[in-house]
């Protein structure tokens, strides 16, 4: 990315002009035709940034002159050459930098760091030259079309300065990786993120199928994390599986169509956040349609009817002058043989197609873009800016070395190269200032052809006995490994030799040629390149080689693998490379790391080590891993699947393994049984198949939601309050009929170790684990003080909720927030509510009682009792008074 933005920021000085006077030059040139030849005067122009600069901090450099090269259109005409740069050192010392070749625009740009502090000086030279009229645009009128051949540019100069400071210039922070959940579209200014979010292109075939594998060296994806626990997001259905059931009882072949070895249901291509494979429902030899899903969430997107097979996707990264940047594309392939097809495709409006065909289409909504015709197989791989390369061996002698020949193929010069306008070829003349292939264009595979080499016939003046041929596992560090005679007699049994060479990947020079002595008989698997060296290991006596990639010389062996299987020999092996280290594995469930550097054992197991005793359940004694391409690396893991090729039985108690590279242990396990392919992994997502259900799984750290809540009223400093709530999985898996009916309140998150079992429960239809815990909730609070303080920590049960018991401490408002850090399996979420806590009322006290004084005593009753008799008095007087009158 800074490489490209340099370049960028050098050329677009320049650009403006470019655009401009191009046009007005060539009018001038081609309507002011001259003779003699002109002197025409150049100016000179370098740039240095940044500027200061710190110590050690590597700069850009740009320079160029006014005038682009007047010929210059695309890939076309001269280029200004020689340029070169003085530079001096401020203790004064120079050394030169160049000779430097200009672009079209005229101008070039290298880097420089220096290691002095102080000034530095640039000192920029043209050494001026004539316009020769060198590889003009074919469709042009040639020469004559160009005035300024022949015209002489005249030397020009500049210099510019440099301050180096102790301290270097900074730059803009980088955004870290992301800790909560994220999807696609990534923001471009996240440059950190690459390390994150590879793609799995599906440059190499899984077997019997035609794409799948990360790319031809294996399933090894370095730009991925990958999922540290069996957590799933979701599950998919790829055609009718499981239990048949009813009148077909409960036998071991009473289930659908499952492993599925011939006729893979699932060879996964991963683009910028979307799953592509093609739906292979039943058994047929052309695939129903191709389907992209959200790889995050497990949403179709689109389908597409489809006749051809799915080859291979590609993120080409298109840089010109006029444009920059990637454009994603998905390849289709037909005829195939890997579904049985005979013949070929023939196109309208083509001339007979008597090879492959390659189909491209746009990747975001699956629409066609263009066919190229008359092809041929080949072991694809991509370079640095997503062109698709391909090698293949041309076994006719019918050319100008009168031998076979290896081809490299590239994609965008197929697209973009401009012929003649013949019959059928449609293009438009476009290419190379920006990207834009024509719809509906029938183009000659022929036009891709970038390189082709003879191939030896011969070795140490003895013929061959056939033709070299590419070995699809081995194009590492710059060779192509090649092979001929490996096997013979019945099968893959070869019969006491095995014919190596090496070829320069991109010259197609031959590097080294070998006869190796085998042991008659027997089968050899190779080991992909790694570090610069391959393996063969010997089903039949375990014996592992180690040779260089660039001389073919023994670098280590012969090493004995220790306690192989016996259905190591009969399944043979298989493996995947990935920094120096080799991780193969036997049908008999025998697990083995290489150094492939020093040949060293790093560690070695066994399934029934990692996954226990297989018991009764299978019939090899342990847990079989078959041996095709079922093997991915990432994230610092191995995965594989047990299981085996034949059915029935599918026997029962399989599990996706998931591997320690460091130690061999194991990390997680999975109920699963597959036998096809390896899983894909991107952007820290897995996706299997599972042939007990015949379901694509896609395994991951899902998305969850908290809720809190707190009493509302009531609530003072003197009682206990309970703050509750809940923690659940929102993947969208949680959504899926039977998971949103089982668990109408939402799926329940759990821990990291009870995961495996719980997802069975939940996705495959297993007993509910009872001893599943859930996952620890952190309560904090902001008093009214605004003191934000942590008051305890709970953990959610298998309901998914949660309690704490807590006595609010001052009285005012609370928020309260009820925090999931996050586990492996799951993302942070977080809730909050609030509550007013009171002081509490205060109760009310009797008045106190004063002691009785003397007159309290004495005087008052005394007068009371005056008052009564007064009364009775009164009382006797009236009733005398009464009893007087007659």
């Amino acid at each position: 990315m800074q490489k490209l933005k340099s370049k960028i920021s050098t050329i677009a000085l320049v650009i403006i002009f470019v655009l401009s006077m191009t046009a007005s030059t060539n009018f001038i040139s081609s309507t002011f035709a001259h003779s003699p030849p002109w002197q025409i005067p150049t100016y000179a122009y370098v740039n240095v940034a940044p500027n200061p600069a710190g110590l050690g901090q590597t700069v850009n450099i740009g320079m160029w002159i006014n005038n682009p090269p007047p010929d210059a259109s695309r890939t076309y005409g001269d280029r200004w050459q020689n340029f070169k740069i003085i530079v001096t050192t401020p203790n004064g010392t120079t050394e030169t930098l160049g000779p430097f070749t200009s672009d079209d625009t005229g101008g070039t740009h290298t880097d420089y760091t220096p290691i002095q502090l102080g000034t530095y000086s640039f000192f920029f030279s043209f050494p001026g030259q004539v316009l020769a009229g060198n590889n003009l645009d074919p469709t042009s009128a040639g020469p004559s079309a160009y005035a300024n051949i022949n015209d002489t540019y005249l030397p020009s100069n500049a210099t510019t300065t440099l301050t180096v400071q102790q301290q270097p210039v900074p730059s803009i922070p980088q955004n870290p990786l992301p800790t909560t959940y994220w999807t696609r579209p990534i923001e471009s200014v996240n440059d950190l993120w690459y390390t994150i979010s590879g793609n799995w292109l599906g440059l190499s075939p899984s077997t019997f199928a035609t794409t799948g594998q990360y790319n031809a060296t294996g399933n090894y994806n370095p730009y991925s994390t990958a999922p540290t626990t069996a957590h799933l997001l979701w599950t998919k259905p790829a055609a009718p599986g499981g239990l048949i059931g009813g009148e077909f009882l409960g036998t071991d072949t009473s289930n659908f169509n499952g492993p599925q070895q011939y006729q893979p249901k699932f060879a996964p291509v991963i683009m910028d956040g979307i799953l592509y494979y093609e739906q292979y429902p039943n058994s047929q030899s052309t695939p129903t349609s191709w389907i992209a899903i959200n790889l995050h969430t497990g949403q179709t997107l689109w389908t597409m009817n489809a006749t051809t097979d799915l080859l291979c996707g590609q993120t080409l990264d298109y840089v010109t002058p006029n444009q920059y940047g990637a454009l994603t594309y998905l390849w289709g392939i037909s005829p195939t043989a890997a579904h049985g097809a005979v013949g070929s495709v023939v196109h309208p409006n083509t001339p007979p197609n008597t090879g492959t065909t390659y189909t491209l289409y746009d990747a975001i909504t699956g629409d066609y873009v263009l066919t190229i015709v008359n092809g041929t197989g080949m072991t694809i791989t991509e370079d640095q800016g997503g062109n698709l390369v391909g090698y293949y061996v041309n076994s006719s002698t019918a050319n100008v070395y009168h031998a076979p020949t290896l081809n490299m193929w590239n994609s965008t010069q197929c697209i973009d190269k401009l012929n003649p306008k013949t019959p059928g070829y449609s293009y438009a003349g476009q290419s190379e200032w920006y990207w834009e292939p024509i719809q509906g264009d029938i183009i000659p595979f022929s036009d891709g052809i970038q390189m082709t080499a003879p191939l030896t016939t011969n070795i140490s003046g003895m013929a061959l006995p056939g033709t070299l041929g590419v070995s699809s596992t081995c194009i590492e560090n710059g060779v192509v490994l090649m092979s001929a005679a490996g096997s013979g007699g019945t099968g893959s049994f070869q019969t006491g030799f095995q014919i190596e060479a090496g070829y320069d990947a991109n010259t197609g020079n031959q590097l080294w040629i070998t006869n190796r002595t085998e042991t008659p008989n027997t089968r050899l698997f190779t080991i992909p390149a790694t570090a610069g060296v391959f393996g063969e290991i010997n089903y039949n006596t375990a014996v592992v080689n180690g040779y260089s990639m660039t001389t073919g010389l023994p670098v280590w062996g012969p090493i004995t693998l220790p306690n192989p299987d016996a259905y190591d020999n009969l399944g043979g092996y298989q493996g995947v490379s990935a920094n120096g280290i080799s991780y193969v594995w036997g049908f008999g469930g025998t697990i083995y790391a290489i150094n492939m550097t020093t040949g060293t054992l790093v560690w070695n197991t066994t399934t029934t080590q990692i996954s226990g005793p297989s018991g009764s359940d299978t019939p090899y004694g342990a847990w079989p891993i078959w041996t095709f391409t079922v093997g991915s690396i990432a994230g610092g893991e191995l995965f594989v699947p047990e299981g085996h090729q034949y059915s029935p039985p599918m026997f029962r108690g399989a599990n996706q393994l998931a591997i320690n590279l460091t130690n061999g242990q194991g990390v997680w396990s999975m109920l699963g049984f597959d036998v096809t392919s390896g899983p894909a992994i991107a952007e820290g997502i897995m996706t299997a198949f599972n042939s007990y259900d015949n379901q694509i799984y896609g395994y991951g750290i899902g998305p969850t939601q908290t809720t809190v809540t707190a009493p509302s009223v009531g609530v003072t400093t003197a009682t206990p309050i309970t703050i509750s709530g809940t923690i659940t999985d929102i993947s969208a898996g949680s959504k899926q009929e039977a998971v949103a009916a089982n668990y109408p309140n939402g799926l329940p998150c759990v821990s990291d170790a009870s995961m495996s079992q719980w997802m069975e429960s939940v996705y495959m239809q297993q007993s509910i684990p009872a001893n599943s815990t859930g996952v620890p909730i952190t309560i904090s609070v902001v008093d009214s003080n605004n003191n934000y303080r942590i008051i305890g920590n709970t953990t959610s049960n298998l309901y998914g909720t949660y309690g704490l018991t807590w006595t609010p401490d001052i009285p005012g408002k609370y928020t309260v927030i009820a925090s999931f850090a996050g586990t492996q399996s799951y993302y942070p979420s977080s809730a909050a509510t609030t509550f007013v806590a009171s002081a509490p009322a205060a109760t009310p006290t009797a008045a106190p009682t004063a002691a009785a004084s003397v007159a309290d005593n004495y005087f008052v009753p005394a007068i009371a009792g005056l008052f009564v008799l007064i009364i009775i008095v009164l009382a006797l007087i009236i009733f005398m008074m009464v009893r007087k009158h007659p």
